[in-house]
């Protein structure tokens, strides 16, 4: 599987989101999205999800155009985590996450396990008004879980936004089991450590267009990222010997 961005633009009326954006990622990959606040990560990804006509390029899945792809094929191949999701009050977080399941048709088993995965099989009854933001956030993890195809893609805006220390490892450790399966896994972040620690790629974002990309550690250095946030960034090593990306 492979994903292949070509002369990427989009625009809202008179506002220019993003332009001119070349690049291609490989099945097996985890690729973190950064950027400054606005530089056009979420319209991004939601264009590569299909949920965003392009205004001018496009995006190509082995050769096949995702805004031409009908929506059965499209949920076959590609599972998105939104920011924020928007779902009915009524709902519980069991529904929710049977809704990944909507184009595809019901599956029990997917539904549990994807509960499972995120620690919420004996949550599931919750509602969802009722839910932290951090349960919810797993919560649509899980819809897409229950709805990836292994080997597709899996798209996530700031997925981990919202979660406490320890489901932000569990969830890293999904989204590398994903990548393991042959997933090409693309999530925008805003924690460079954990961009640093999960990600083989990076693509950089600075006012809608790619200011960088390529490897993780190659790409995510105190003056590369420093001049693309307007910040002073220096290296930090902590006890374990991890290296952390600081303002000094």
């Amino acid at each position: 599987m492979r994903i292949r961005l070509t002369n990427l633009g989009v625009r809202y009326g008179a506002r220019t989101a993003i332009r001119d954006i070349n690049a291609g990622v490989d099945g097996g990959k985890i690729v973190a999205v950064l950027g400054p606040n606005a530089s056009g990560k979420t319209t991004l990804l939601r264009t590569m999800a299909g949920l965003q006509h392009p205004s001018t390029g496009f995006v190509e899945l082995d050769g096949a155009r995702v805004d031409k792809l009908k929506p059965h094929d499209l949920a076959s191949k590609i599972a998105w985590v939104p920011r924020v999701a928007e779902v009915a009050s009524s709902f519980t977080i069991r529904k929710v996450v049977e809704l990944g399941r909507y184009a595809l048709g019901p599956s029990r088993q997917r539904v549990e396990d994807a509960l499972t995965k995120v620690g919420l099989l004996s949550r599931s009854e919750s509602l969802w008004y009722e839910a932290s933001a951090g349960m919810r956030q797993r919560a649509s993890i899980a819809r897409a879980l229950a709805q990836r195809t292994p080997g597709g893609v899996l798209l996530l805006d700031e997925p981990t936004s919202a979660l406490d220390l320890r489901h932000l490892r569990v969830v890293g450790e999904l989204l590398r089991q994903c990548a393991s399966e042959g997933d090409i896994v693309i999530s925008a972040v805003h924690d460079i450590s954990f961009a640093l620690d999960i990600s083989d790629e990076v693509l950089v974002l600075k006012d809608g267009q790619l200011a960088l990309a390529g490897a993780t550690k190659a790409v995510l250095t105190p003056s590369s990222l420093g001049d693309v946030f307007g910040v002073d960034l220096a290296w930090a090593t902590d006890e374990a010997g991890n290296q952390h990306l600081v303002q000094p």
